[in-house]
């Protein structure tokens, strides 16, 4: 599981300052991103690469690692957070909250490939935040979001 853990802190901290240069540290140069909800595949990390670059009015921010009660780490950004990651070998899932520059958080499940440490496919689904409707609230319990600014 470490592998996966340190590719997903490595991307936060890539799309936190946007250092694409170092895209190649957590993606083969045949890497395969797929959002399969858009219907768009980015093939080779110069694609990939290129997606992140031009994102319209993506702004650096900052990356700090704290680690937590239970062994669980999380990588804090104003634009990524990962909130859990589950892997071992060549097959691993990660659960990350993205902050786009319109201000809206969303959900992302990354279900990725490894290869020599690095992410050689992944496919991503993304779900907006959204309020709970009131007929479910008399079975529900209240859970925590990672980013207690948002509710």
């Amino acid at each position: 599981m470490n592998d996966h853990r340190q590719v997903m802190h490595k991307m936060a901290a890539i799309v936190s300052t946007h250092d694409w240069d170092r895209l190649g540290d957590v993606f083969t140069a045949d890497a395969v991103l797929e959002y399969p909800q858009s219907g768009e595949r980015f093939r080779g990390l110069r694609n990939i690469r290129s997606q992140f670059e031009f994102y319209p009015a993506l702004e650096p921010g900052t990356s700090e690692l704290e680690e937590v009660i239970g062994g669980s780490t999380y990588a804090l950004t104003p634009s990524y957070t990962v909130i859990e990651v589950e892997g071992s070998g060549t097959a691993g899932t990660s659960i990350v909250r993205v902050r786009y520059p319109d201000g809206s958080l969303w959900y992302a499940v990354n279900i990725n490939e490894l290869r020599d440490g690095r992410i050689a496919r992944s496919r991503t689904y993304f779900a907006p935040d959204f309020d709970p409707p009131d007929w479910r609230a008399q079975w529900r319990e209240a859970q925590s979001t990672p980013d207690p600014e948002h509710r």
